[in-house]
């Protein structure tokens, strides 16, 4: 199937690692053009940072002289429990989640409106079921939720689509803290998480980036405002 992403000018925050860097590769397998807003690569952005989020996306926008795609995936996770949890951590968390996302779709609008692309948001299953010591980072995913859902509607009479994905386990580092939070054996602490997936196993970053193509690509064109979880079946049984 042909997904027409071959010369789509696509952007990727958070994507020099996990799902973002998997995203990255087959959106250039696909034919795109790959540019990726992260604090891990040079020129290094702060996706909380009004300011050097405008200035990379104006960059982009001089080099290639358009946006088709967005994908807003950038994301911080820590975990605690909420009584002790710091207020500092709290506010960096929802910085990074719910303001970034926020701002990058507020800096590539006017270009997406242009070429009449999607915008694609990487939200959480813990947006939709929770998890123990995730409230930050539950509270943040599911402002981005809300957030891609109200875009849809505010941008679809202009050719915009705008989706989200709340996937599940998946088997990268972002996930250590919930493991250190748990305490003792990691391998332990993945194998009772999993428990209560029907599927036993966390994802392969692999096995999320079909529907993120498939949500950016001309192929889905009647779909938006849709948040679909990737989850291994975790969230039907909440």
């Amino acid at each position: 199937m042909d997904l027409g992403l071959a010369g789509k000018v696509a952007v990727v925050s958070g994507g020099a690692s996990g799902i973002g860097a998997a995203l990255v590769s087959a959106l250039k397998y696909e034919g795109a053009i790959v540019e990726v807003i992260d604090i891990a690569t040079i020129p290094s952005v702060d996706i909380s940072d009004r300011h050097a989020v405008s200035e990379r996306v104006a960059e982009i926008m001089e080099t290639h002289g358009q946006i088709d795609l967005v994908y807003s995936n950038a994301g911080l996770l820590k975990a605690g429990a909420t009584e002790e949890f710091p207020v500092e951590t709290f506010d960096r968390i929802m910085a990074v989640n719910a303001r970034g996302a926020f701002l990058l779709a507020q800096a590539t609008i006017p270009h997406l409106r242009t070429t009449r692309g999607a915008l694609v948001f990487t939200a959480s299953t813990s947006a939709i079921v929770g998890a123990e010591g995730e409230a930050a980072y539950a509270a943040s995913k599911a402002a981005i939720a809300g957030l891609a859902r109200s875009l849809a509607a505010e941008l679809a009479g202009d050719g915009i689509r705008v989706n989200a994905i709340a996937p599940g386990w998946v088997d990268t580092p972002f996930n250590d803290p919930v493991w250190a939070h748990a305490g003792g054996d990691k391998e332990q602490a993945i194998r009772e998480q999993l428990a209560g997936v029907p599927m036993r196993r966390q994802a392969d970053p692999a096995e999320i980036v079909p529907t993120l193509l498939l949500m950016g690509s001309p192929a889905s064109g009647y779909m938006t405002g849709q948040v679909v979880a990737i989850d291994g079946g975790l969230s039907t049984l909440r």
